[in-house]
């Protein structure tokens, strides 16, 4: 090897090893963490998110590593050649020496990416300057290639966002004038909205409004007045036999005859069925495709357990959507009524029941506050009894028929849960 040989070997392997170390770096680090550190290093943050967003980045990275290496194996071969007089034992020589120099630059090349994974993201500012400069040399030369592949394989970002650093994100940005609760609740939701089952979110069975299939026409105006629906499940016999909707639209265009029955089913509309353990996220693509407002929630014996609409879908992301006809008692889920002392909607969910009181009661056998009682006492219980449970005292405040309407709740002591639970065995 000449003079200079020994000089470009030096250039070529630091050269090799700065385009893998941007590599890595820029490939592993993450926007949200990156994003924190803008305030500091603004420019230097905004040039690294541009480099990772870039659909060139990893062409040219890969590109300008490969050529490093090429030109390393010829100095190599060119250093080695002449040894031997002997082709054989020359081309012995010159293999070895290709190998030792993989094996070489395979073992620097795993210790740096090692170190470069401890902070991807400080390495990442460090060599935004050196990556720009890698992608204006040979952005030229993958400009067809990717100009013929963009058909197939479009733009892919590698800004990739995991669920759990997203969480850690909005757990932790307090700075003011950032995420407001609201916000905050509304991605939580999304989160876990491809995991809630419609029967999370329908309104049950005992609530359900709908018509009997020999309803008069004046008692379904009226039926349609006073709910404020705009379509109205229509059964024959039992609520668990719907034979289709009735639309206030299309009821409202018949005319005014009081003697007028539904039983030719002339203005039934057919309904929609859904199984009470789909997705949402499913349930919600499948009424957009199909246009359809109201589904009926059927159990796995074929029995309704109740109705959903995409308004319930809706709200499951955004929060309770109100109207003029949702009365007092329905805007309300839950009321603080003193320190640490709450009155509950028996039917609330039991995710935002343990979101207000910071428990972690188990839905493993019910959805809503009311049936977590009926499972932890037992039977249907009486106003004015309680139970005392994971550091909480439930006191029944109101029931309805076989209803738990209303709950009081508040939090107790060790020893004050042991006397209640002793006092209720």
């Amino acid at each position: 090897m000449n003079e200079w040989g020994y000089p470009m070997f030096v250039l070529l392997l630091t050269l090799d090893l700065a385009i893998g170390a941007t590599r890595v770096s820029l490939l592993n680090a993450r926007p949200l963490r990156l994003l924190k550190k803008h305030d500091s290093q603004p420019g230097r943050v905004d040039r690294t998110l541009a480099l990772i967003e870039s659909p060139r980045l990893r062409a040219n990275l890969r590109l300008s590593q490969t050529l490093m290496r090429f030109l390393l194996a010829v100095l190599v071969v060119q250093w080695v050649q002449g040894w031997y007089t002997d082709v054989r034992t020359q081309v012995i020589v010159e293999f070895a020496s290709l190998l030792v120099l993989t094996m070489l630059m395979l073992i620097i090349e795993f210790s740096l990416e090692q170190r470069v994974m401890r902070d991807p993201d400080g390495w990442a500012l460090g060599l935004v300057n050196f990556g720009q400069a890698v992608m204006i040399l040979f952005s030229p030369l993958t400009f067809l290639p990717l100009l013929v592949l963009k058909p197939t394989g479009g733009h892919q970002s590698y800004a990739q966002f995991t669920e759990d650093e997203l969480k850690t994100w909005v757990e932790s940005d307090q700075e003011p004038g950032s995420l407001e609760r609201e916000e905050r609740q509304m991605i939580y939701s999304i989160f876990h909205f491809g995991d809630t089952l419609t029967r999370e979110i329908m309104v049950p069975r005992i609530d359900i409004l709908a018509l009997d299939v020999n309803t008069t026409q004046a008692d379904a105006i009226q039926a349609f007045l006073t709910s404020g629906h705009s379509r109205l499940p229509v059964y024959e016999s039992t609520i668990d036999n719907v034979i289709g909707l009735l639309y206030a639209k299309d009821l409202l265009k018949t005319s005014p005859n009081h003697d007028v029955r539904f039983s030719q089913r002339e203005l039934l509309r057919p309904a929609y069925f859904v199984p009470e353990t789909k997705k949402v996220d499913e349930l919600l693509a499948e009424m957009q495709s199909q246009r359809i407002h109201l589904g009926i929630v059927v159990d796995e014996y074929g029995g309704v357990a109740g109705l959903v609409t995409l308004e319930d879908i809706v709200e499951e992301i955004v929060g309770e959507i109100r109207d003029e006809y949702d009365t007092a008692s329905e805007e309300v889920l839950y009321q603080e009524v003193g320190q640490q002392e709450y009155i509950f909607q028996g039917r609330i969910d039991l995710d935002d029941f343990n979101e207000v009181m910071g428990s972690h009661l188990s839905k493993d056998e019910a959805d809503t506050l009311a049936g977590y009682l009926y499972d932890q006492m037992g039977r249907v219980p009486q106003g004015g009894e309680s139970i005392v449970v994971g550091g909480l005292s439930f006191t029944i405040e109101q029931v309805s028929g076989r209803r738990i309407r209303r709950v009081r709740v508040c939090r107790v002591l060790p020893s004050e849960e042991k006397q209640g639970n002793d006092k209720h065995d």
